[in-house]
Parts: structure tokens; C-alpha cells; sequence
């Protein structure tokens, strides 16, 4: 039969419905259409009409949902595997926005004003206690308020870095296992959905640039945490990084709808 007949049809059903590795998703459709045209192919010889062939073995073979599901052997870990890659990703930009905003905090500061940056409300009432320590460890500083503010500056540059640099360390050790997991275990590479990504990108970072903007434009003060100017940085990155995926997803729709309405 020339042209479109019922096994082009499956597998393009079957197509549609294979997730994971792209060499994968060619194997199984090569090792389908061979098995479905030789079963098609010994009915004809046996004397059924050609279109009643291909229904029988594709009646003998499975459905196009249940095959693709029974091709996932691990399917649970394959979801799982997905999850930490996705996620991972996203931690890692994240981890980096922090980084990132920890460096340019630094250097607004210096170009600035370090009070502005890492500094406490001029309202704000420090104890005697804290004043005598930070006197003491910012010996160069004239008052309390400046010296908290050059003690928070240090103290917020490097345990920032630290916890960035732990972070990633931790991130790259799920990926790393989930990848060896995957490997040794053969499961289906799947993958979370770009369009996915996007918006949890979008929200996430969205939402924390709109926390952030909240917290400098209050100026917030809170235990171990103060600076109008780090809170309005942080935002700042935040933000740029929401619109940054926002954009990503307004085109991923945008192109799944054009194929939507094409078709």
C-alpha cells in the first residue's frame, strides 16, 4: 500500500508517546515498524488483504500508550532522575544569582557607600554589647553604626560565597548520582518539559525579586541580615532573571501553540 497506511499511523502515535533519550525513542521505532510489517507481511501471505493485516498485528502488538509505557522499565526512577536534573539546573542558577549578587554588593559598596549596602536603619538601637564587639573588631570605624556595617560587609561577602560554593558542591553530587543511577540502572532518559522549567523559573525568581524589592523598599532588619542596599540588589538579580525566564516561556508557548493551531 502506497502512501500513509495504519502502521505509518501507529507509529506515529508511538512517536508522540515515547519519552526519554532521542537514540532510544529511534531504536524502539525501528524495532516496532520491523516487528508490525513482517507480522503484517506473513497474514498477507496467508491469504488476508493488506489493511486487515496491518490491523491484526497492530491488534497482536499493543497499543501505542501501553507499548511506549512498557519500553520504561524503571519508570519511578526515570521520574525521579528527570526531577533532580530539573532541579538541579534550577539550583544551580540560583546558586549562581547569589554569588553574583553577593560580588556586585561588594562593589556597589566600594563605590558607594557601605553603610547604604550592609549597614542597619540609622534608628536602629544596637546593644552595648554588640557596639563593644564591633568597635573591637573594626577598630578604623568612627561609631557603632559604621563599624556593624563594615563587620556585616565581611561577614555577608564570605559566608555567602561559602554557602554558594557548598551549594553547588551538594547540587553537583545529586546530578552526579542521578546520572550514575540512570547509567548503571538503564533507565529512560526522560526529561522535565522545557515550558516546565521555564515557569518554575519565572515564579520562583519572580517571586523572591518581588520578597526582596519588599524587604529594601521596608528596610527590613532581620537577626544577622540587614542592608537596604543588599536587599535591593538581590531583588535586582532576582528580577532580571524572572524576566529572563518569562521569556523563555512566553516563546515556548507561543511556538507550542503556533504548532497547535498549524495542525
Amino acid at each position: 500500500m502506497s502512501g500513509r497506511d495504519r502502521i505509518d499511523a501507529y507509529l506515529d502515535e508511538l512517536f508522540v508517546r515515547l519519552r526519554g533519550d532521542a537514540a532510544e525513542g529511534r531504536s524502539m521505532l525501528a524495532e516496532a515498524e520491523a516487528h508490525l510489517r513482517d507480522a503484517a507481511a506473513a497474514s498477507i501471505e496467508a491469504g488476508m488483504d493488506e489493511d486487515a493485516a496491518q490491523q491484526a498485528a497492530i491488534a497482536a502488538f499493543g497499543s501505542p500508550g501501553h507499548v511506549a509505557r512498557s519500553a520504561d522499565r524503571h519508570p519511578v526512577a526515570s521520574a525521579i532522575t528527570a526531577f533532580v536534573m530539573a532541579g538541579g539546573a534550577l539550583a544551580i542558577v540560583g546558586f549562581v544569582a547569589i554569588g553574583l549578587s553577593a560580588v556586585i554588593a561588594k562593589v556597589v559598596a566600594m563605590l558607594t557607600s557601605t553603610q547604604w549596602v550592609y549597614g542597619a536603619p540609622s534608628g536602629y538601637r544596637f546593644t552595648a554589647a554588640q557596639c563593644a564587639h564591633w568597635l573591637l573588631v573594626q577598630p578604623t570605624a568612627i561609631g557603632c553604626g559604621a563599624a556593624a556595617a563594615m563587620e556585616n560587609s565581611d561577614d555577608s561577602f564570605q559566608f555567602t560565597i561559602g554557602g554558594v560554593v557548598a551549594g553547588l558542591l551538594v547540587v553537583g553530587i545529586a546530578i552526579g548520582l542521578a546520572l550514575l543511577l540512570r547509567r548503571a540502572g538503564r533507565f529512560t532518559h526522560r526529561r522535565i518539559p522545557l515550558v516546565v522549567v521555564w515557569a518554575v523559573g519565572a515564579t520562583a525568581f519572580g517571586g523572591a525579586g518581588v520578597g526582596l524589592l519588599a524587604a529594601g523598599l521596608g528596610d527590613v532588619v532581620v537577626s544577622g541580615l540587614w542592608g537596604q542596599g543588599l536587599w535591593f540588589i538581590e531583588s535586582a538579580v532576582a528580577l532580571v532573571l524572572a524576566v529572563y525566564f518569562g521569556a523563555r516561556l512566553i516563546a515556548a508557548t507561543t511556538r507550542s501553540l503556533g504548532v497547535v493551531a498549524q495542525g
